[in-house]
């Protein structure tokens, strides 16, 4: 395993020195509209794409198998879940690594960096969950001090460069845009610091921990929303509308799958219907930027 990150390392610092003499030449001094993202940015989203596939998939389809090599001990709504919202991560990823290019990395990449970054000083906040005797806890603490890393330093690197597509939304697509970044906002803040009060409509009963947690949920498709105020290319709308149709469904049908077995959802709570609406809501917002993509060329 520790053969494993020093390759990870390796490769990465490999990239950027190469990178380094031809960066401002290829990209930040080119005319093109949608340059190319550097090699190290695509690498280490190549790597995350690895991790969320496997972890996203392996939660939410064999959560038994996939739960024994998680860092902490998964109860099965939160295995589950946990598979859902990286299963949406994971597409989003494979866009970026796939089309390597300022969009949609001018959406996926603080995406990744509000995803990463929360994870990680949560973990540390939170380090009695971990057991440091497993080398899972090693690989998991790797990745998230790395990734957020790569992310905010390529988002200052970036920092200058305009959006791919600059041409102003109309206001009905830019107001849904800031309703979303507002509702999910808000509801993800709350999440991190007054987990007891916004954790209340998880009719499962999660722990702060937990709570705190999954405020990545929200906050992630709400930094995606605001991004997208500032202008939006096809290729942005439909990362960002695929990534929250799964965002939106996968949670939804796991808790369903789950709560046939164990029967712990309380159906008759108002809370649980806000939370299936919060959900839905997504799913629906999805489905609505999969539409604004084919008014683009």
């Amino acid at each position: 395993m520790c053969q494993l990150l020093v390759c990870v390392l390796t490769k990465a610092y490999n990239l950027v020195t190469r990178d380094k003499k031809s960066f401002k030449l290829e990209n930040m001094m080119t005319t093109e509209t949608n340059p190319k993202i550097s090699s190290v940015l695509r690498f280490l989203t190549f790597v995350e794409v690895v991790v969320l596939f496997l972890a996203g998939f392996g939660l939410f389809f064999a959560p038994k198998l996939a739960g024994q090599l998680w860092p902490w001990g998964l109860l099965p709504f939160n295995a589950r879940f946990l598979g859902a919202v990286y299963a949406a991560a994971c597409l989003a990823a494979i866009m970026q690594t796939a089309y390597a290019r300022w969009s949609p990395a001018r959406l996926v990449t603080p995406m990744i960096f509000i995803f990463t970054a929360i994870i990680v000083i949560l973990s540390f906040k939170y380090l009695e969950n971990f057991n440091f005797q497993r080398w899972e806890v090693w690989v998991w603490f790797f990745l998230y001090i790395l990734l957020p890393i790569n992310a905010a330093y390529h988002l200052w690197l970036y920092r200058n460069l305009p959006p791919a597509d600059s041409a102003p939304l109309k206001n009905p697509a830019r107001i849904i845009l800031i309703v979303q970044t507002v509702i999910l906002g808000l509801y993800g803040l709350a999440l991190i610091f007054i987990p007891d009060f916004a954790k209340a409509i998880w009719s499962w009963g999660i722990d702060n921990f937990h709570a705190q947690l999954y405020s990545v949920t929200f906050l992630t498709p709400a930094i995606g929303a605001y991004v997208l105020t500032k202008g939006a290319t096809k290729l942005e709308w439909q990362t960002l509308g695929l990534a929250q149709i799964l965002l939106g469904l996968l949670p939804i049908i796991g808790v369903i799958i789950v709560d046939a077995s164990v029967k712990k959802v309380q159906w008759a709570a108002v809370g649980t219907w806000i939370w299936f609406v919060l959900f839905i809501a997504m799913f629906i917002t999805g489905l609505w930027m999969m539409g604004e993509a084919r008014t683009k060329q």
